[in-house]
């Protein structure tokens, strides 16, 4: 019976040893939720969105106003409740727990506090006491200022997890459960050979060592349930262990990625972020660094637009081309040839031509020369003769023999210039030399053009309509430009022949433009005298997203904006009709909207 003392001993050991595993299972998995901070996932949300710095926020008709704990100390940010705009030029009184402060002007236009009162922990209400120029109000706002015993549960989260996290945590799982492993089968029951056995002899006492075979197979099966149950319990100090690491790797603390939560009094997370629910936390700090600019929606009734495209070409009565009358070779004048951007006046010299002239051609010519030099010769022979003989000739002969002498040494003019005459080439009209295509000794044909004169102070734009309906009853018509430039526009007619199946619009720029050139493309914004009802705004408050969708940003709160999709149709080119998407009254971004966009 000594032998069945020994396993029961064992036994008893293997059990020791499972709960002394099963209480070590017990504190890593309890130290892991601990980590977690004893919440589930559906609220790690809301803690994402409140792990800033300790704040206040208290806002009227007027002042919109922001608190923001640093240290010993609060920074104050006070707006225009309307358009957002920074008041740093007031007065600000601070009430709270029976003391008053009154608040010290920053250079950065922001106000310092340092109350006795930031000292405490818990709930505090305050009061502001603002007196701005002729407008005062009084706002009311709480503070939470976070104690000692959640710094130091957020510090014990943050170690806890960060030993999960750690290689060490999977070694010592990995460890644990071949540890686990190795006894359950050192308690597993031995063979006691290959060597067959009779049933006789297999169940006498002799062959078992003194003991029944039911008793040898009870003890049998002990150490196998043991070994099991060791091994179960190692797997799950193990499995504990891997929900501590996969709790470790998560962040419930920073936004947008963070590596570690923070104390929400440190102030670590004031970052602009874009939160879960699609809208966006940007700090009054960064609103200041941005310019963000707010103003009420208001609904208003406008005239309908239609949008057409068009592109700027000169005035065809202001502007010229200049060519040449022959070809010839390109020779500049005193003054050299005319550049791009060159302020020329109407009938100035630009070049000159020179006639180009073959060898064969050349020779004619003087083969020409020649025989009416010969017979100019004769002629004047002629002349002189009768000339002496007056008297007795009639006169009819000598002014017959002068006209043919006269005609003679005209053709003669007429001939000399083709072989040494050149052509000057003037401006055709006054203006800029927009464009110029010579240069010295270039060979030229006759009528090429040489060069092009736009006078920039008389711009047209010549637009289509392929809808005859929207340039019927134009009312006001506006360019845009790519970079965001409005023209105001006169209409000069439109044409009664289609043009690729479309109406030719002509539009007079009505103001001078310093940026304007000739074949920019412009959309023309077209006001009919049709009205609709809607909300104004500026062009820059709309942005486009990825997906070709409008969006327009909401200030809600302080420091909270939404992203809005509305439905939009051009109206001056510096303003826009919202048709649909956003409601009377509601604060909307119209500058630094684009800024806005780019938050992740």
């Amino acid at each position: 019976m000594r032998p069945y003392v020994g396993r029961a001993g064992c036994g008893r050991l293997a059990r020791l040893l499972i709960a002394l595993i099963g209480f070590c299972a017990t504190a890593v998995a309890a130290s892991s939720l601990q980590a977690n901070g004893g919440h589930d996932h559906a609220a790690a949300t809301v803690a994402t969105v409140a792990n800033v710095a300790s704040r206040v926020e208290a806002a009227s008709e007027t002042f919109e106003l922001v608190g923001i704990v640093r240290g010993d100390a609060m920074i104050v940010f006070l707006d225009r409740f309307a358009d957002n705009a920074p008041v740093i030029q007031a007065t600000i009184d601070v009430t709270g727990d029976g003391s008053t402060v009154r608040a010290e002007l920053l250079p950065d236009g922001s106000f310092l506090l340092r109350p006795p009162w930031l000292e405490r922990t818990g709930r505090i209400d305050l009061v502001f006491a603002i007196a701005a120029g002729e407008d005062s109000d009084l706002l009311i706002g709480t503070l939470e200022l976070p104690g000692d015993d959640a710094e130091s549960e957020a510090a014990e989260a943050s170690t806890m997890a960060g030993f999960a996290g750690s290689p060490l945590a999977w070694a010592m799982g990995a460890v644990l459960l071949l540890v686990g492993v190795a006894i359950g089968r050192s308690l597993a029951p031995r063979g006691t050979g290959h060597r067959r056995q009779s049933p006789a002899a297999m169940s006498s006492p002799a062959a078992l060592g003194g003991e029944p075979a039911s008793r040898r197979e009870r003890g049998a099966g002990r150490r196998r349930h043991v070994g099991a149950a060791i091994v179960l319990a190692f797997l799950g100090a193990g499995a504990s262990l891997g929900a501590a690491q996969a709790h470790g790797d998560e962040d419930h603390g920073a936004a947008g990625g963070g590596p570690a939560a923070v104390s929400p009094s440190a102030g670590a997370a004031d970052s602009p972020r874009r939160l879960a629910d699609g809208s966006l936390f940007v700090p009054k700090p960064t609103q200041r660094l941005l310019a963000v600019r707010t103003e009420p929606a208001h609904v208003q009734t406008a005239s309908r637009t239609n949008s057409i495209s068009g592109r700027v070409i000169p005035d065809p009565s202001a502007g010229g081309r200049v060519q040449a009358a022959q070809g010839g070779r390109v020779e500049p004048t005193e003054g050299g040839l005319p550049v791009v951007g060159q302020q020329v006046a109407k009938g100035q010299p630009l070049a000159t031509v020179e006639p180009v002239i073959t060898t064969l051609e050349r020779g004619g010519l003087r083969e020409q020369l020649a025989q009416i030099d010969s017979d100019v010769a004769i002629a004047e022979q002629r002349v002189a003769r009768l000339s002496q003989l007056r008297g007795s000739v009639p006169q009819r002969e000598i002014d017959e023999a002068r006209r043919e002498l006269e005609g003679l040494q005209q053709r003669r003019r007429a001939l000399a210039p083709a072989l040494a005459e050149r052509e000057v080439v003037r401006a055709s009209a006054s203006g800029v030399i927009s464009v110029a295509n010579v240069v010295t000794g270039q060979l030229i044909d006759g009528g090429e053009i040489l060069f092009e004169i736009v006078d920039p102070t008389k711009l047209w734009v010549e637009a289509v309509a392929y809808d005859p309906a929207t340039v019927v009853d134009i009312r006001e018509a506006v360019a845009t430009t790519a970079d965001g430039e409005t023209l105001p526009l006169d209409l000069v007619g439109r044409s009664l022949t289609l043009r690729q199946q479309a109406v030719p619009v002509l539009f007079r720029v009505a103001r001078q433009s310093g940026t304007l050139k000739v074949g920019t493309p412009v959309t023309v914004i077209l006001q009919s005298a049709a009205t609709g009802t809607g909300i104004v705004l500026p062009t820059a408050s709309v942005v486009g997203t990825a997906n070709g969708e409008h969006v327009v940003f909401e200030h809600v709160s302080a420091e909270r904006f939404l992203v809005r999709p509305v439905r939009v149709h051009p109206l001056d080119g510096e303003r826009l009709f919202v048709v649909a998407g956003i409601d009377e009254s509601a604060r909307i971004v119209t500058q630094g909207a684009e800024l806005l966009s780019q938050i992740r």
